[in-house]
């Protein structure tokens, strides 16, 4: 699962996938559109459910925070490395 989002000064990557070892992986990354600031965060999950629920709940945070979300790649997460 992969989600972009934007705002009119700011841009939010947030993805998560699935590592070798069959941990869930959560990444965040942040950047500015029209400076070089921004940072990336990853948080690990032992069970899907767990990090779909807080991707979710990100996702709809960005939203109310009037970000805009410009492209969406969704699918299973057995497949993902």
């Amino acid at each position: 699962m992969r989600i972009e989002f934007r705002s009119d000064q700011r841009g939010y990557v947030l993805a998560l996938e699935r590592d070798l070892l069959g941990a869930f992986v959560l990444y965040r990354r942040w950047y500015g559109l029209h400076n070089r600031r921004g940072g990336m965060k990853q948080q690990v999950f032992l069970d899907e459910e767990s990090a779909v629920q807080e991707f979710k709940r990100i996702e709809t945070m960005r939203g109310r925070r009037g970000y805009v979300a410009v492209h969406r790649q969704s699918g299973g997460l057995a497949g993902t490395v």
